[in-house]
């Protein structure tokens, strides 16, 4: 794995050893930050499913301004920490040990530009995931959410969320969505 573009371009960051955390390919990581290009400079970004930490350094690379990235595995946590520290991501990388629910709690009052979402790909509470951020009205107004899935499953979205735009490569889906708060 490594940083695509930006400030820590071609850096190399540290891999999972458990097979159940599955990184964003490169190939995949590069298209959703093509299609986010113009949304990433200057945004607040929050990465729900952490996992290595891979989507939200490529966005701290970019030019967001804050990130905040959660996940409740404590090994994941560790690797994430790895990652910012080999860095030098400071305060501008936040990380939050706990799941999406409780973070959308603790995150409550705070919006963001861009929400990525990768969750384990054969999870029963996609749904949710989407409820929980509209809930918590955690996606600020004209901001995207970026859901990375399996392409075999079915995105059933809540009221008031849209598909911006889709693409398929392969076996894994990218969805970019927006939501209608009022």
């Amino acid at each position: 794995m490594r940083v695509i573009a930006g400030k820590y371009r071609g850096r190399n960051l540290f891999s999972p050893k458990d097979q159940a955390v599955r990184p964003t390919t490169d190939r995949i990581k590069e298209n959703v930050f093509n299609l986010l290009q113009t949304r990433v400079p200057g945004s607040e970004f929050l990465d729900l499913f952490g996992g290595s930490g891979a989507m939200t350094i490529e966005a701290l690379s970019r030019g967001a301004a804050r990130a905040v990235i959660v996940d409740y595995d404590r090994e994941s946590v560790k690797l994430i920490k790895k990652n910012f520290s080999a860095l030098g991501i400071g305060k501008e990388g936040q990380i939050l040990e706990v799941d999406y629910h409780a973070a959308a709690q603790t995150l409550f009052g705070r919006s963001f530009d861009i929400v990525f979402l990768d969750p384990p790909y054969h999870a029963d509470f996609y749904e949710n995931v989407l409820t929980t951020l509209s809930e918590y009205r955690l996606l600020k107004e004209g901001g995207v959410a970026v859901f990375e899935h399996a392409t075999e499953r079915a995105l059933l979205l809540p009221t008031g969320w849209s598909i911006l735009d889709e693409r398929k490569y392969g076996s894994v889906t990218i969805s970019i969505l927006s939501c209608d708060l009022r």
